[in-house]
């Protein structure tokens, strides 16, 4: 536009300016006009909003992770190793007298360490790991809940907390999106509504990482997060979706 202004001057100023001319640059200062009203009119077409939805679903775990372990330290190997082999056999009956099953018993090779002091060594650490893997999530929960009996009968029992793990989120995963999905246009019409315009097609979705956390965790982690201290867990699905704007 301002460009023909200043031909229109220029050309004003010019010999030999005639009215023929002059109507020619109006004429394309017309045309000027249209043509940059059409563009105003063709970016608002490309307005687009973009809302994030979320969905969150209370699940129970299915599988169960339990690991334990008990050390000797003895001044000989040979007396760690007799004393581990006695402990070894007492915390394996205590698993099969609790309900836990051969195959969910898996019993680690022993790991030696040997303590010196002033360049001679003066014991020997021997330990022995356990790992209890199960989808009876329940019973083994309880054997974990008394294994304080092996502490009172003298055993140095060293336990973790049983971890819970849930085997479905694959499944759970297209769900929990939909649903997520479907929240972001909600809340997409609604604000669109609120300004007068109108909620236009779907233009891209931007799909966060799932957070499976203890229930009613704010915790949040750029890379996810995935709690296995608690039975049930809060999975919660997030993405980002931009819609066109009418």
């Amino acid at each position: 536009m301002r460009d023909l202004r200043d031909a229109l001057r220029a050309l004003r100023a010019a010999p030999g300016f005639t009215v023929v001319a002059l109507i020619v640059l109006a004429i394309a200062f017309v045309i000027g006009s249209i043509a940059i009203g059409h563009g105003i009119r063709d970016r608002n077409q490309n307005n687009v909003i973009v809302v994030t939805g979320s969905a969150k679903k209370r699940i129970t775990s299915d599988y169960v992770i339990w690991t334990l372990s008990v050390t000797s330290t003895q001044p000989s190997a040979t007396d760690a190793a007799t004393e581990l082999s006695g402990w070894t056999a007492k915390i394996r009956s205590f698993l099969t007298a609790q309900g836990v099953q051969p195959a969910e018993i898996s019993i680690q090779p022993i790991s030696t360490e040997a303590i010196s002091k002033g360049g001679q060594v003066r014991a020997y650490r021997l330990t022995r790991r356990f790992e209890v893997r199960s989808a009876r999530v329940r019973e083994i929960t309880d054997v974990a809940d008394h294994s304080a009996t092996l502490l009172a009968a003298g055993i140095p029992l060293s336990a973790d907390s049983p971890q819970y793990v849930y085997t479905k989120l694959s499944s759970l995963r297209p769900q929990l999106l939909a649903e997520a999905t479907k929240d972001a246009q909600n809340r997409a019409r609604v604000i669109v509504k609120a300004t007068g315009g109108s909620l236009g097609k779907l233009r891209g979705v931007d799909v966060g990482v799932f957070q499976v956390t203890s229930p009613n965790s704010t915790q949040v982690e750029d890379y996810g997060v995935y709690d296995t201290s608690t039975l049930d867990k809060d999975v919660t699905a997030v993405v980002n979706v931009t819609f066109g704007v009418g």
